[in-house]
């Protein structure tokens, strides 16, 4: 991909349960990407955040796949019991997660280095 072509960082952030699904299908496209293991901080629980630099006419194409690759799911918000004061406890409340999380940013400069 040429470096003028970039214009736009996509900032991809789903269940890591759906990474290996939606790495394979944006390969296919082929869509440039870096893949790094993250936690989110509700749940405590594993993501895969991904970084795509692309050109803007892409990103539809891209967010597509991304909508096709991750699912909601239905989880516990918390295991057990937990005390909120001596008196009272929250009980373990079903929460919808997953989908994706996705932030678009306008890439000013792109410099690929090569040895």
């Amino acid at each position: 991909m040429p470096a003028d072509s970039v214009d736009t960082l996509l900032i991809v952030i789903i269940q890591s349960q759906d990474a290996r699904a939606l790495s394979k299908a944006l390969r296919a496209l082929p869509a440039a990407f870096t893949q790094f293991a993250s936690r989110g901080a509700f749940l405590d629980q594993g993501n895969t955040t991904y970084m795509i630099g692309t050109n803007r006419q892409k990103v539809p194409e891209i967010l597509a796949c991304v909508h096709e690759h991750s699912h909601q799911r239905e989880t516990l918000g918390h295991s057990g019991h937990v005390p909120l004061h001596h008196d009272f406890y929250a009980s373990p409340t079903t929460v919808t997660i997953g989908g994706a999380t996705v932030f678009a940013l306008p890439i000013e400069q792109y410099i690929r280095l090569q040895g």
